[in-house]
């Protein structure tokens, strides 16, 4: 078997790491490679940026259509000609 060093671990996640070892009975490292495995066994969603940006506005903030106001002069269209 090879090792895994992992560098600049926030100490709160090093916390957590020893006390879900310490909650399962296990060592450290047998509760990492524990994590690692299950976080590795979930298949990573596909990516929608839609649905994303979507999920950013709360249901009750959205509307049929979004309007933005331009204060001022608009600029003249682009002439492609």
């Amino acid at each position: 078997m090879s090792d895994l060093l992992i560098r600049n671990l926030a100490p709160k996640i090093k916390r957590q790491i020893q006390e879900r070892a310490r909650a399962h009975r296990r060592s450290v490292s047998e509760e990492a490679k524990f994590l690692i495995r299950k976080g590795l066994s979930v298949p990573d969603p596909d990516f929608n940026m839609g649905t994303f940006l979507a999920g950013l506005v709360r249901p009750e903030d959205r509307g049929d259509d979004l309007v933005f106001e331009y204060s001022g002069n608009l600029p003249k269209p682009p002439d492609f000609e």
